[in-house]
């Protein structure tokens, strides 16, 4: 088996955090036909609570349209919340959990109508059977998302700490 190549990422170090945030941005039209062929269709709208901070579940959620919002409890203003990132076309969010399956760790709420496509871990099992490809790019394009947030929030807590 030939693994040359197989940690190659095709993509920009240089893009601003928010573009470079997008979801499989290198691939075209037929890889997303296959890729949403295995997540189910979910509309919203604004104002919604799509996922909640506590909530269990392994899947990822793409945003297809539309807009949201990531916040997390304010601990010095009981019942407010602190804004962390808004989500646009392209956003994926839910990935921690998708990996550990451990709680989620904020809200998500909608700021205007649109939809979102959820891939359940049961229904990425059965893409990556079919398509073992397309499965290890979205695993290493989690990866990558995960590790820019990681890298965002370890910028803002030094921020802090100065």
């Amino acid at each position: 088996m030939d693994f040359s190549g197989f940690f190659d990422y095709p993509g920009d170090s240089d893009r601003p955090m928010q573009t470079s945030l997008v979801f499989l941005p290198e691939h075209g039209e037929n890889t997303w036909r296959v890729l949403l062929s295995f997540t189910e269709r979910r509309p919203f709208r604004s104002g919604d609570e799509v996922l909640r901070a506590g909530d269990t579940g392994r899947a990822i959620y793409i945003v297809g349209r539309g807009s949201l919002e990531v916040v997390v409890p304010d601990k010095k203003k009981r019942g407010k919340y602190m804004h962390v990132a808004e989500l646009e076309e392209g956003s994926v969010f839910g990935e921690q959990a998708f990996f550990d399956a451990q709680a989620r760790s904020a809200t998500v709420r909608a700021l205007s109508d649109g939809e979102m496509h959820v891939l359940s871990l049961d229904s990425f099992e059965v893409l990556g059977a079919h398509h073992p490809e397309l499965a290890r790019e979205i695993l290493f394009d989690l990866g990558r998302i995960l590790s820019l947030r990681l890298r965002h929030t370890t910028a803002f807590a030094m921020d802090v700490l100065r």
